[in-house]
């Protein structure tokens, strides 16, 4: 509802946006356009923008915008300039009861694994906003809504799709550090057969990661400056099972609901996620990653519009501003499914 949402930006706007700017009515559209790109009021039509695209939009226009799938597994937001540090507790060796008690002082500090992530990513998104493009936004209802959508996807959808598709790469990252476990499968996408020898597959790791082992990390290839492993487990409702969308399609959904004791409904909203394909990795063609929930590590930094009003040409750019840390985890569970490819 248009005539809801400027209210709302109204209620919560300064006095002088409030004194300027009538309330929105079903009929006066018309004054609120003049009242827009009144020469005397264009600072209040900077702070209308600035509302609209920092605060309003997220939860009012945001049915409309594309979403990224692997966006469920982000780890939310960090302090600006804060590095994340990761820590990791290994298991501890039993020793032998020893009746004398002659090490009971002796030091035994614990094997902990520490990594940290650092912001790596700054990006910006402009639009332009003329006086006349946002006259004829004034002109009816629906010019506005058509004006703002088209506005939001261009700045949101791309920031969105950039996430995406850093998220993506990061799989590729880590397959080319050595960083993820690779399983040899035969193509799921050739037969009936071999999709349920993926399926099997799938079962088989999955079943071992809930038992405590180093045969699922891949912490001692991913670094070499220690060569103690790392012994973990994945419960599974902290295993997520990435697949693209040809796989997806190619093996049975039941079979693999079944594998985490779920309903096909249930698995579909918060197990398994599906991306259109796999970025190319060298010597593999990936169908499919089972991965602890927390190998993902990504964060936001910062994300905001600021403006910039031109006098001389009477616009203003608005600049989305994305920072972000964008890091995968080698304390935890991941493994790849791949096909071999020839050379």
């Amino acid at each position: 509802n248009l005539q809801e949402l400027l209210n709302t930006i109204r209620d919560n706007a300064s006095a002088e946006y409030q004194t300027r700017i009538p309330e929105a009515t079903r009929t006066n559209i018309e004054d609120i356009r003049y009242a827009m790109i009144d020469d005397d009021n264009i600072m209040v039509a900077n702070e209308f923008m600035l509302t609209l695209l920092n605060k309003v939009v997220k939860s009012v226009v945001h049915t409309k915008l594309f979403t990224n799938p692997l966006k469920g597994l982000k780890k939310g937001t960090k302090p600006l300039g804060d590095t994340v540090e990761e820590i990791y507790n290994n298991f501890l060796k039993g020793e032998a009861f020893d009746a004398t008690g002659a090490n009971l002082l002796a030091r035994k500090l614990p094997d902990t694994k520490t990594v940290y992530h650092r912001m790596n990513y700054k990006q910006k998104y402009k639009v332009t906003v003329s006086r006349e493009a946002l006259s004829k936004a004034f002109a009816s209802y629906e010019a506005l809504e058509s004006y703002i959508t088209n506005l939001i996807n261009v700045l949101y959808n791309s920031a969105e799709l950039d996430e995406y598709l850093n998220m993506k790469e990061l799989i590729k990252s880590a397959f080319d550090n050595k960083a993820i476990k690779i399983v040899d499968i035969s193509d799921p996408l050739t037969s009936d057969a071999n999709g349920k020898k993926f399926i099997k597959e799938v079962k088989t790791v999955s079943g071992l990661m809930v038992f405590p082992s180093s045969a699922h990390n891949s912490y001692l290839t991913a670094q070499t400056t220690d060569e103690t492993p790392i012994v973990t487990f994945s419960r599974k409702n902290e295993q997520i099972l990435i697949l693209d969308t040809a796989t997806d399609t190619s093996v049975s959904v039941d079979v693999l609901a079944s594998l985490f004791n779920m309903s096909v409904a249930e698995f579909n909203d918060t197990r398994k996620i599906v991306i259109d394909t796999f970025p190319k990795v060298e010597g593999y063609e990936i169908r499919g990653a089972l991965v602890d929930e927390a190998f993902f590590q990504i964060f936001d930094d910062l994300f905001t519009i600021a403006s910039f009003n031109n006098g001389e040409g009477l616009y203003t750019n608005y600049i989305l501003h994305v920072w972000q840390t964008l890091a995968y985890s080698i304390l935890v569970n991941a493994v790849a499914f791949g096909v071999k490819t020839t050379a």
